[in-house]
């Protein structure tokens, strides 16, 4: 719809009498300024002249500029057209303004007329580099790629998957996807240039001894060039190009862009070709958008061995109480939503699920059970020999190269974890992290995992958190936090620091720590009169009390740091 700006003008009555009522006109001084005679004949010429040019109203329309980025999209912003502005002319200064202008101007029969102008239009095309979407490119590039599903730098041929489920070859020049997902295909590697950023590759193809480069056109043509960018600059002659704009994701996608600026969107043509756009709107309804980018498929499958617990010396063994298993199918996240064809693989990614928090299960086991079941899904729905079995074979393919590397085998570590408990090979220790220890002695793990020994002493499970010398009964002296704190002897001869007040009457008695509980000590010398176990921790452990006090006076039973007696 046209934007209309209309001068409007009001012929409105003043004091002055009239001298055309007809033309509805004022006779006034402003009136004499524009029509009088005293000037000479030419004068009135050229003051009619001026009063038809000032009686046009203008209807206009919009000016839209219209910017080609030239990678199929474009982008038009539409701006209604300034209307000229009118002036009064200076020998008419005896009007007030524009509307007494015009009402002298219709003393001399000039009326009012519209001229309509039409839209007017300007096209201008911009570098793809200039048009960022968004705040300008960045690629999710890891830190590291040593726990991904695949790393660019590795120099292992790959195919590149588009969302038909169909790797994408050179076919004359340009990129399309195959027709014929049984055929061979000629592998890609990544390699990266002098002159590009870090974390950005070119794409390379090796066909006929030859290497090509996956480039990006400025037109948003996608094809192969036999040289590189050797960076993020356009290169070239007619249609420029560049290839160094491919980043890897940890998950394997694939996306391209110019760093800081554009982020390329692609789609595959229903010809099979591939193309850039600069918006997902460019693309036409039955294009297939291929979203963020495209999916790497191995050409040889990883096989990761997989360890359900961290340490070999440990094997798993199902929680007490078991936790539910559940499975969610493929699951709506990542490159599972990502192909258009539906193969059904629903089962055989609920088997995997269990498959995978069974403790009893391996992880080659389930994943090679996996591809099987994946198989057989696509043999029975499917003719063999035709498009769609040869497409649900390689999708197959891909899910389990997703599920067998060293990027799943951590994922296949945290579910195992999630229902299973490690524990130890050896029966007489204990699984701590990813290690089997003698939580007896080991001082970094002394009773349980991750109890540190300051002293580096550990006994039966106790920790020497105070280092004293060993007393008996008659020559016991303060330790660690003092009171009735007293370094007791122990059988080995090492001194631990003890509760004094702590009763003899209920003790165990012993030989050494190794007929004492778990945590306990066997204290030798002491004022019960015989060897006992005692615990540790209150005089230097994690359970101090928040005081700690001599005997009171009066009669006290036998303790481990005073015979029984009367204490002053």
């Amino acid at each position: 719809m046209k934007m209309k700006n209309s001068l409007v003008f009001a012929l409105i009555g003043a004091s002055s009498r009239p001298v055309n009522a007809a033309n509805g006109c004022n006779d006034d001084n402003c009136a004499r300024a524009v029509t009088g005679t005293r000037r000479g004949p030419s004068f009135s010429s050229t003051a009619q002249s001026d009063c038809a040019a000032f009686m046009v109203v203008t209807e206009y329309g919009h000016t839209a500029y219209v910017f080609s980025d030239t990678l199929l999209s474009t982008v038009t912003v539409t701006t209604p057209v300034a209307p000229t502005s009118k002036t009064v002319p200076t020998y008419a200064s005896a009007c007030s303004g524009t509307s007494r202008y015009a009402s002298a101007c219709s003393c001399w029969g000039v009326t009012s007329t519209t001229v309509s102008k039409p839209d007017q239009t300007t096209t201008t095309t911009v570098s793809t580099s200039t048009v960022p979407t968004g705040p300008g490119y960045t690629p999710a590039i890891p830190s590291s790629y040593a726990n991904c599903v695949f790393d660019p730098a590795s120099g292992a041929p790959f195919e590149l998957l588009d969302p038909n489920g169909l790797s994408i070859i050179n076919k004359d020049g340009k990129a399309v996807e195959q027709s014929d997902p049984t055929a061979p295909v000629d592998p890609f590697t990544f390699s990266h240039p002098a002159g590009a950023p870090s974390g950005v590759y070119d794409v390379v193809l090796t066909s006929g001894g030859k290497q090509l480069f996956l480039a990006v056109f400025k037109s948003g043509a996608v094809g192969f060039v036999e040289s590189s960018s050797n960076g993020q600059t356009y290169v070239g002659s007619g249609d420029q190009y560049v290839t160094s704009i491919w980043s890897v994701e940890c998950d394997s996608l694939t996306t391209a862009g110019i760093i800081g600026g554009i982020r390329f969107q692609f789609v595959v043509k229903t010809t099979g070709e591939i193309v850039a756009t600069a918006s997902a709107a460019a693309r036409k309804t039955r294009d297939i958008p291929v979203p963020e980018g495209f999916y790497i498929m191995p050409q040889a499958t990883p096989t990761a061995p997989g360890s359900k617990c961290p340490s070999p010396e440990q094997h798993a063994t199902t929680k007490n109480p078991p936790v539910p298993v559940t499975s969610n199918g493929c699951g709506p996240e990542g490159f599972w939503g990502y192909f258009v064809p539906n193969f059904e693989f629903v089962d055989a990614c609920n088997f995997h699920d269990v498959c995978w928090a069974d403790c009893s299960e391996t992880f080659t086991g389930c994943n090679t059970e996996f591809l099987n079941r994946m198989t057989q899904t696509c043999d029975a729905n499917h003719d063999a020999g035709s498009v769609l079995h040869g497409t649900c074979i390689k999708i197959a393919n891909f899910y389990y190269s997703k599920v067998s590397g060293d990027y799943a085998a951590g994922h296949y570590t945290e579910t195992i974890q999630e229902y299973c408990d490690c524990k130890c090979n050896d029966d007489s220790l204990t699984a701590c992290g990813d290690k089997c220890v003698d939580t007896k002695t080991d001082p970094d793990n002394c009773g349980s995992c991750d109890i540190h020994c300051p002293t580096n002493s550990c006994t039966n499970g106790a920790c020497s958190f105070n280092s004293c010398l060993g007393q008996t009964c008659a020559t016991f002296g303060p330790c660690g936090p003092g009171g009735s704190c007293v370094c007791a002897s122990i059988a080995d001869h090492t001194g631990f620091c003890v509760d004094g007040n702590t009763p003899c009457a209920g003790l165990a008695t012993c030989g050494n720590s190794g007929d004492c509980p778990l945590g306990a000590v066997c204290a030798v010398g002491t004022c019960c009169g015989g060897n006992v176990c005692i615990t540790t921790d209150v005089c230097g452990g994690f359970n101090l009390p928040r005081h700690i006090f001599a005997p009171r006076a009066g009669w006290q039973n036998a303790t481990i740091g005073h015979l029984a007696g009367y204490v002053s």
